[in-house]
Order: C-alpha cells, then sequence, then structure tokens
C-alpha cells in the first residue's frame, strides 16, 4: 500500500475518525480498492450493500482494503452514507 499511502499522504480515516498508516505492517501486502461513490447517487447506494457484503465475507481471508473516496457535496452526506461502510475513507475535507 505504499503507492496509496503516498497519494492519500496520510489523510485516510479509519471508522473510529482516526488516521491510519497505511505504511504499516498491517497494511503490507494488502490490495487496495479506490470505491469512489455518493450519497446522491442511485446506482452507487444499491451498490454498495453488495460490495458491503462482499468485503465483510472476503476482506480478511483475501487480504484487501477498501478506502472509499467520497463525491457527496456535504460533509452531513458523506457521514450518513459512510456509517454504514465498513471500510477505510479518504478524510472528506481531503477528497478534492
Amino acid at each position: 500500500m505504499a503507492g496509496v499511502a503516498k497519494l492519500f499522504d496520510g489523510h485516510v480515516l479509519d471508522k473510529s475518525n482516526k488516521e491510519i498508516n497505511l505504511n504499516d505492517d498491517q497494511s503490507k501486502g494488502k490490495v487496495v480498492g479506490l470505491y469512489f461513490s455518493a450519497h446522491w447517487c442511485p446506482p452507487c447506494r444499491n451498490f454498495t450493500p453488495k460490495l458491503v457484503e462482499f468485503y465483510n465475507k472476503h476482506a480478511q481471508e483475501k487480504n484487501f482494503e477498501i478506502i472509499f473516496v467520497s463525491s457527496d457535496r456535504d460533509e452531513a452526506a458523506f457521514n450518513d452514507y459512510y456509517k454504514d461502510m465498513p471500510w477505510l475513507a479518504l478524510s472528506f475535507k481531503d477528497r478534492k
């Protein structure tokens, strides 16, 4: 994940809103998926539960992580949408 860590420069957060070090031993060797999505997008909202189910079943055994990159218009929409996602997220303020 070193390339992703360099790209996001430490602005990736876990569910408790704590910055994650993508260069630590837990992250080494993981495949990373970037999930570009938004609360206002109906196809995205239909797909997200399917991705959550897949992630919950396979992320640990397949050694991958997902990072949510929001296209939401405001932080309230981001928070409302992200609350149902089990993976990491790029900080809303750093999404651009």
